[in-house]
């Protein structure tokens, strides 16, 4: 038998032994229970994560793309663009992938309109210079013609008719060169201001409804010649939407303020709304080329060829005060810089001379030099090389009317229509053609 006290050794180690078998069984299913607790809690965190990113790419598919296309490509202003909808991913990796896809969308729009735009532009100059030049031609035959007829005679009036049509549609083409990049097409001689006041009103096709408060102070004040076609460009423009949106009269002054003119323009028709004045600010000051993906109303560019003009030539316009007829009061602002003064007595006694011998030269056709009741036609101006008349400066128009004069009112058609006849002779013969007839950018 065995000792009583080795048998108790005995049972006492394997009790030991197999209390430290259980201790570490229970240690190892407390260890798995965890993991496995752990194993589920990250398996339902990943569900969740994933279950976050899958709703986050369909927000950003279905509600922030659509946003960014409206604006980009479809020109939309004030489409609010959402950021992400879930507000714990910002900074990680799906925020700055949503980032970048953002900014690869805006420059690849922007690529694309710049090309198609640059494209669109080159041709539409193309097809202006083109048409402008066959305009350009038409018009100073009919000048010609006008100057071999006495005014007042029906046939006169028709050729005035005539070349008045022609004028608003050389301004129409005008616009858009401007919008597309280009000069207006024209260099002219300086001008006085009662000149570009007549001269845009000629152009519109409610011209008998401007009434213009002619005073020599500011009347006889010469514009460069540099400026004097993108002013009356712009004048045409603010003249154009006086009469489109009112009726009645629509009256033109010219102020003189410290550091320059203004040419203000008064109508009594309908007010601009806060939004339409906003729209309209914004177009007077934009600088850029038009962009013609996102024209949506061709016949609503006048302000924009105003900003384009501004911009470039150093003039402002506002449209954001209120006539005292109740319309709108649109102001052509004109630093002084942008003044010349006019031709000198050189210049006007050699131009004499020219023309004198040019007259001497060139005899009406048989039966004309009645019909005029002068001896000699208007001279024929030379031909340049590329078959446009080159534009030689005539006697200009005297600094000052003779005291007691005045314009012919608007409100006599007859009166008015001898004024605009003589006042177009003398702007075709303040006006150049670039060298060679040909029309550039």
């Amino acid at each position: 038998m065995l000792d009583p006290q080795v048998t108790t050794a005995i049972l006492g180690a394997g009790f030991a032994v197999t209390s430290a078998g259980l201790l570490a069984q229970t240690r190892a299913k407390r260890a798995l229970a965890a993991r496995c607790t752990r194993l589920e809690k990250q398996r339902e965190a990943d569900g969740t994560h994933i279950a976050a990113l899958e709703t986050e790419v369909r927000y950003f598919a279905e509600v922030t793309m659509p946003a960014l296309v409206d604006i980009l490509a479809r020109g939309h202003r004030g489409v609010p663009v959402p950021g992400l909808s879930q507000e714990q991913l910002a900074g990680t990796v799906v925020d700055h992938a949503h980032q970048d896809v953002r900014r690869l969308l805006q420059e690849a729009v922007a690529v694309t309109r710049e090309q198609i735009g640059r494209a669109a532009r080159s041709s539409v100059r193309d097809m202006i210079d083109e048409a402008q030049t066959g305009l350009h031609r038409c018009q100073l035959r009919v000048v010609e013609e006008m100057e071999r007829y006495p005014d007042g005679t029906a046939y006169h009036q028709s050729l005035m008719d005539f070349d008045h049509l022609v004028t608003q549609s050389l301004h129409t083409l005008q616009r858009m060169r401007i919008l597309t990049g280009s000069w207006p097409g024209l260099q002219r001689a300086d001008c006085t201001v009662r000149e570009v006041v007549e001269s845009a009103r000629g152009r519109i096709s409610d011209y008998l409804r401007v009434s213009y408060t002619y005073e020599s102070r500011t009347g006889e004040t010469y514009l460069e010649g540099r400026v004097v076609e993108p002013v009356t460009v712009a004048l045409t423009e603010l003249l154009s939407n006086a009469t489109a949106f009112s009726d009645g009269k629509v009256f033109v002054e010219v102020q003189v303020f410290q550091t320059g003119y203004c040419i203000v323009v008064d109508d009594g028709g309908l007010n601009m709304n806060p939004f339409q004045r906003e729209e309209a600010a914004r177009q007077l000051g934009q600088r850029e080329v038009l962009d013609v993906t996102t024209v949506q109303d061709a016949g609503q560019l006048g302000f924009a060829v105003i900003g384009r003009l501004a911009g470039e030539y150093g003039f402002s316009a506002d449209v954001t005060s209120t006539s005292p007829y109740g319309g709108v009061r649109a102001v052509l602002r004109i630093p002084l810089e942008l003044f010349g003064h006019g031709p000198t007595d050189e210049e006007i006694e050699a131009e004499r001379q020219a023309a004198a011998s040019r007259s001497r030269h060139t005899p009406l056709p048989a039966g004309a030099a009645a019909a005029a009741g002068a001896p000699d036609a208007a001279p024929v101006e030379p031909m340049a090389p590329g078959g446009l008349p080159q534009r030689r400066r005539r006697s200009p128009v005297a600094a000052a009317p003779a005291r007691g004069s005045e314009p012919a009112p608007a409100d006599d058609p007859d009166a008015f229509s001898a004024g605009l006849a003589q006042l177009g002779r003398t702007i075709h013969d303040t006006e150049n053609t670039p060298e060679g007839g040909q029309l550039h950018d």
